[in-house]
């Protein structure tokens, strides 16, 4: 089958590159009429010095702070409330994943250019052309737009909590287990499979394992690969046409999880539904080294760890082939007494 694929980010990334925002943009030509949409918190990181830098460059700035959780119907509210109230041509995010979703939400019904500046890695959202919100009790995926600039500054990204270092590990390393369901998807279910996307995907994932070391210790080197390795799941899902190319079984753990509590990151929920996915497709050995690697970064690995008791555990494996209509490992269901030995074997209980 012949498809347009739109591969629309450019890229900027390194030291201090927030300080030269305004150079990039006119290298780019584009355009003066600008809207900063960013939270209270990273308004202080980093939203402050890009309105700085920008009002001082001649640009017509406006900034809006948002305090909103990603509920789907806030989303749409704030997109007509930004409509006719703050007409824009260039939409700039500042922030972490829920402000990425929101963003990519807004410059999609508005119609505008969007530049991305990622201050944490928890999560590859700031990069793909989909954003995920609550509608009702559960998450829904909605394809909206990648953005057309991302702006990674390693000093901003160096000193996020670490946590949020482990949360992204725990994203990406999901592609252990999500390629090979992908692939199961594909044979027995005959759903799309771009092999290519496939291969690169699994070359990026060893990469990362083989700098765990350095992303664990956030040397610029580790921030570096991490905040790459985010950048091309964007340009993989674009290439493949789906996130099936970054998630699988472990990831519907993951949203089953976040249906359940909101105590965890999702990139701590899907390095735990990682842990318990390689377990059925490749057995103990495997989950133990996929365990050993989150255990790197110190990401969560146990229940306790999480902050949930057993019964959550078990009920998120038992729904999670309810989340998205997506063939997986778990498509057939687990059942609660199935789904309580897996955690036990994987010491996750």
């Amino acid at each position: 089958m012949i498809e347009l694929k739109k591969i629309s980010s450019n890229l900027v990334a390194g030291i201090g590159s927030l300080n030269k925002i305004d150079q990039y943009l006119e290298t780019l030509k584009y355009p003066k009429s600008v809207l900063i949409l960013t939270g209270e918190n990273t308004y202080k990181i980093a939203g402050k010095v890009v309105y700085d830098k920008l009002n001082a460059s001649g640009y017509k700035v406006n900034i809006k702070i948002i305090d909103i959780k990603g509920n789907l119907e806030e989303v749409k509210q704030l997109t007509s409330h930004v409509k006719e109230n703050f007409p824009h041509e260039l939409l700039v995010a500042v922030g972490g994943g829920s402000i990425a979703d929101i963003a990519k939400y807004i410059s999609n019904e508005t119609n505008s250019l969007l530049a991305i500046i990622p201050t944490t890695l928890s999560s590859d959202a700031f990069s793909t052309g989909y954003s995920v919100f609550w509608n009702g009790s559960q998450k829904q995926a909605i394809k909206t737009k990648a953005p057309n600039l991302i702006i990674g500054d390693y000093n901003v990204l160096k000193n996020q909590p670490k946590r949020f270092i482990a949360a992204g590990v725990g994203d990406m390393i999901s592609k252990l287990t999500a390629i090979p369901d992908w692939r199961l998807a594909f044979w027995l279910a005959e759903e799309p499979y771009n092999d290519f996307a496939a291969k690169i995907a699994i070359s990026e994932t060893k990469l990362l394992i083989n700098r765990i070391d350095d992303i664990s210790n956030a040397n610029y080197i580790g921030i570096s690969t991490l905040f790459q390795a985010e950048v091309l799941d964007g340009y993989l899902m674009e290439i493949s046409g789906t996130t099936r190319v970054a998630a699988g079984a472990e990831h519907l753990i993951s949203f089953a999880l976040e249906n359940i509590s909101e105590k965890g990151l999702h990139g701590e929920y899907c390095g735990i539904g990682t842990i318990i996915v390689s377990y059925l497709q490749r057995g103990y050995n495997y989950s133990k080294r996929v365990r050993k690697l989150l255990e790197k970064v110190n990401a969560p690995v146990t229940a306790d760890q999480l902050g949930l008791n057993k019964s959550q555990l078990v009920k998120a494996i038992t729904i999670a082939n309810k989340m998205r209509n997506w063939y997986t490992i778990l498509s057939y269901g687990i059942s609660e007494a199935s789904a309580e030995r897996l955690l036990r074997y994987t010491h996750i209980i």
